[in-house]
């Protein structure tokens, strides 16, 4: 049986993904920008939603449909630290005293771990910051995200990054997506060598389709959106607040994630 950490960014698709049985939920802000700091309104309606999610009738009565009354609490609640956008993962003192900060912040929120990763300018583990976010976060324990996906060597990088203290590794196997051939290699690479000492999460591109090969090469864990499309508003006369006009988003599908954790379970859910 796996379990189902499933990134959301709204308060509507933690309630989905909750509904839908997720084990784990990330929270982050701008998703569509890979998944940024969330804000602490967004965490603190979440941690009241799922510290209350069995004596909550709406969330209790979808749950029941998904034998959900057999758990004791609601999902582990883990939030991404990264103050930008940016693929490089390289960071200024100034951005980490940043999210350091806020990380203080949200432990006194008592969540139950951290999203992190930091790397040089030379695409190498930056174990200077990584091991402040590790000191500081302790003893909530810290996933090393995807920035680990353009690092230079894998194996190399997941060895630091197990010495530093992270005790989960969130990678796509270095690809755009996890299901890809070559991903999985490197991802069965990495439990076998690794899989004893640190948890190998496989996230992008993950869905209810391929995520029995993640766990048939010994991952017990996985990563997914379970996103769907939602339009938007036009605007006419295409005024953007952002890169560019944007008539769409996306947002957690309470159906997707049951349906990925039908898989998981190897169950069907109860109409």
């Amino acid at each position: 049986m796996g379990h189902l950490e499933v990134c959301i960014d709204s308060l509507e698709s933690a309630i989905n993904a909750i509904h839908g049985g997720a084990d784990e939920l990330e929270i982050c802000s701008s998703l569509s920008e890979g998944g940024l700091t969330p804000s602490p309104g967004l965490v603190k309606e979440i941690l009241k939603l799922v510290n209350n999610v069995f004596h909550n009738e709406l969330i209790y009565k979808t749950c029941s449909q998904c034998r959900c009354k057999s758990l004791s609490k609601g999902p582990k609640v883990n939030v991404m630290i990264r103050c930008r956008a940016g693929s490089d993962f390289c960071y200024t003192i100034e951005e980490m005293d940043t999210m350091l900060s806020d990380i203080e912040y949200y432990k006194s929120l008592n969540v139950d771990r951290f999203v992190f990763g930091a790397l040089t300018s030379i695409l190498e583990i930056d174990e200077e910051s990584c091991l402040k976010v590790i000191q500081t976060a302790h003893p909530i324990p810290v996933t090393f995200h995807r920035a680990f996906d353009i690092c230079k060597n894998p194996y190399d990088s997941i060895e630091k990054i197990i010495n530093l203290g992270f005790n989960r590794l969130l990678t796509s196997g270095q690809q755009h997506s996890a299901g890809d051939v070559e991903a999985i290699k490197l991802l069965q690479g990495l439990v076998l060598g690794f899989g004893n000492k640190i948890e190998i999460m496989p996230g992008a591109g993950v869905n209810s389709d391929n995520v029995k090969v993640f766990l048939n090469i010994g991952c017990r864990i996985i990563h997914s959106s379970c996103k769907s499309l939602k339009q938007l508003t036009h605007i006419d006369n295409n005024l953007s607040m952002g890169m560019a006009p944007c008539e769409n988003m996306y947002y957690t599908n309470e159906n997707i994630v049951k349906k990925l954790k039908e898989v998981l379970h190897g169950v069907g859910f109860e109409s």
